[in-house]
């Protein structure tokens, strides 16, 4: 029976951890680079990382290193790498998206519709307000997206230090665009034509997000 994706991952990660700790150094940035490349295959991704975690871990049983098996260049050969993986279909490629926007807006509404559920108390909402509200919403979405598609890869064979002062810059900027997100009723005035929300649907709404993220996420493990 073929392995889904996450049975996949799941393997790497115990497998890894008979890396020596130069070994796996080099193959963990390796990973970071192959992974992060959006449009290729998640499924063909996986299988070829753990076929070369697979093919390190027999060299290294007989006494070579990473150096020895993949050579000087290692962002050279992850380029090479990414280039014979097949393209991620337009379908799961949106599936993802859509996962990522449903869980950011779905734990914004349950949040936000908590307090006047349980206070039974309906809404009046801006629409400019909401608007904004969106945008800055997305905004962190597109920064968080960036962050793993485009900074981490830039930076998989840099040293610790400088990984970690681009992680944290970039989870501070997504922490506070969230935030003003959903903060901007609080810190703006109120602008735009106005409409009544009844107090279920807020809550209502982001429980659904909720649960419509979390069945994109396991339809996406399941291949």
């Amino acid at each position: 029976m073929q392995m889904t994706v996450k049975e996949i991952i799941k393997q790497n990660n115990e497998k890894r951890e008979s890396l020596t700790p130069e070994n796996k150094e080099y193959y963990e940035n390796m990973l970071v680079y192959i992974r992060t490349n959006p449009m290729a295959s998640e499924r063909a991704t996986e299988e070829v990382l753990l076929e070369m975690l697979d093919h390190l871990l027999e060299a290294q049983s007989e006494g070579k290193s990473a150096v020895d098996v993949f050579g000087k260049t290692p962002k050279e050969l992850a380029e090479e790498i990414i280039k014979t993986l097949p393209k991620e279909s337009f379908k799961d490629m949106r599936d993802f998206v859509l996962e990522m926007l449903f869980t950011l807006f779905g734990w914004y509404l349950a949040i936000g519709g908590l307090f006047p559920l349980i206070a039974k108390q309906n809404q009046t909402v801006h629409s400019g307000s909401l608007l904004l509200t969106g945008i800055l919403l997305i905004s962190s979405v597109v920064v968080l997206l960036y962050f793993l598609f485009g900074v981490i890869k830039r930076n998989a064979f840099e040293d610790k230090r400088k990984k970690n002062k681009v992680g944290w810059f970039l989870g501070i900027l997504f922490i506070l665009l969230f935030v003003s997100g959903v903060g901007v009723h609080f810190i703006v005035e109120p602008f735009g034509p106005t409409f009544t929300v009844s107090y279920p649907l807020q809550f209502g709404l982001g429980c659904f997000f909720l649960l419509a993220a979390f069945l994109y996420k396991k339809s996406r493990e399941s291949k």
